[in-house]
């Protein structure tokens, strides 16, 4: 059920609260791009069951107001304000494809209070001539324009993403064709098409400023370096991964000084969905870990 609350800047931001609240420590999850908090609806119970899940609409995004101007740095801020207002003193913090940048941004950012990052299928800082390097024709076309011409940029998403909340199926499907036999397959079936149709259309409630504004945070350089970051953090990569290439997982875990690297040889893009299992498993040792760690009360 959507629920929503007013920052200290007067926005507000709508986000989804679900699981077990007594169970292990939370997991703050950061949706795609685009995307909503209903991707928390898409994770398989095998990651699901027995956590508590928060995820909240990026600004722009499903019922969360826009932010003009939008940073990293503000989107981890978010974050901030919103597990604060939960009452959440430590957790995990959970990052698909587009929100793993955002993961890291929040541990940068509450580094005493985020106890370990995954990032799945993570995009990654295009300074990195590895990360460039690994840019298909499309990332490479984003990525000039929105540093050169970011009004051109806008207004060529919208005309690609005109009629997509009307019949967000006819978009999944012509994603889902360019991915592997394997993702193709997921992600047309009917329980999964439905979802990922619910989420687009949240996702572009508002129209695509809030989608433009992320590609727009995602291309610049970031706030911080990945060498700054000091919190744990799990990098999973599936081999097979055709959007966020295997290269890219290899630059990422190589500058994070924490990374433990996880390749997943069948593992591609949809591996929250295909692996959900090797995640979870992973996150109860690090919850097992943390409460060791914890002073007795």
């Amino acid at each position: 059920m959507k629920r929503s609350f007013t920052s200290d800047s007067g926005r507000v931001v709508s986000y989804e609260d679900i699981g077990d609240p007594n169970g292990r420590l939370p997991v703050l999850f950061l949706h795609g791009t685009p995307g909503s908090r209903l991707q928390l609806e898409l994770l398989p119970a095998a990651l699901r069951n027995g956590l508590r899940w928060i995820a909240f609409d990026r600004a722009g995004y499903g019922a969360s107001d826009r932010q003009p101007g939008l940073t990293m740095t503000e989107v981890a801020a978010t974050g901030e304000a919103l597990t604060k207002h939960l009452g959440l003193d430590a957790f995990h913090v959970l990052g698909f494809s587009g929100g793993g940048p955002y993961a890291l941004a929040c541990a940068r950012a509450m580094p005493g209070r985020v106890r370990t990052v995954h990032l799945g299928s993570s995009s990654g800082p295009a300074e990195l001539p590895e990360v460039r390097s690994a840019f298909g024709l499309q990332d490479h076309t984003i990525f000039i324009l929105m540093r050169h011409a970011p009004w051109l940029f806008r207004a060529l998403l919208r005309l690609r993403m005109a009629g997509v909340q009307r019949r967000p199926e006819r978009f999944v499907a012509q994603f889902a064709a360019k991915m592997t036999t394997r993702d193709h397959a997921l992600l047309m079936a009917p329980d999964v098409l439905a979802k990922l149709c619910d989420d687009l259309r949240e996702a572009l409630r508002q129209g695509t400023a809030g989608m433009a504004d992320d590609f727009a945070v995602l291309n610049r350089p970031w706030p911080f370096h990945l060498e700054d970051i000091r919190v744990p953090v799990h990098v999973w990569q599936g081999a097979q991964d055709h959007v966020n290439s295997l290269q890219v997982g290899l630059a990422m875990a190589a500058h994070l000084p924490t990374a433990q690297f996880h390749l997943l040889e069948s593992g591609s893009h949809t591996l929250l969905l295909t692996h959900a299992a090797e995640i979870r498993a992973a996150l109860d040792q690090d919850a097992a870990l943390v409460a060791s760690q914890e002073p007795a009360k």
